[in-house]
């Protein structure tokens, strides 16, 4: 079943360092060094990754923003839209 964002979590506050994402989220101000978004979980963000991404399996991203470092894809789905 695909998860529908209205149905997510929402932070507002800035978020920094590294982020493990284990349930469906949206972030709206994220300046993050890296993120791993686990198996099976979709997030939303809206911001910047300055170093690493890492999608695990069946993980999707939405992220609205840049990633200035590498992203390791172990079989999720990255949308990126540049804002």
């Amino acid at each position: 079943m695909k998860a529908e964002f209205s149905d997510f979590e929402t932070v507002n506050d800035l978020i920094t360092g590294t982020i493990v994402i284990t349930n469906n989220i949206q972030y709206n101000n994220i300046e993050a060094e890296k993120v791993i978004i686990e198996e099976n979980v979709t997030a939303r963000l809206f911001g910047k990754i300055t170093d690493k991404l890492v999608l695990k399996p069946g993980a999707t991203l939405y992220l609205h923003g840049s990633i200035y470092g590498n992203v390791e894809n172990k079989g999720g789905v990255l949308n990126i839209y540049n804002i």
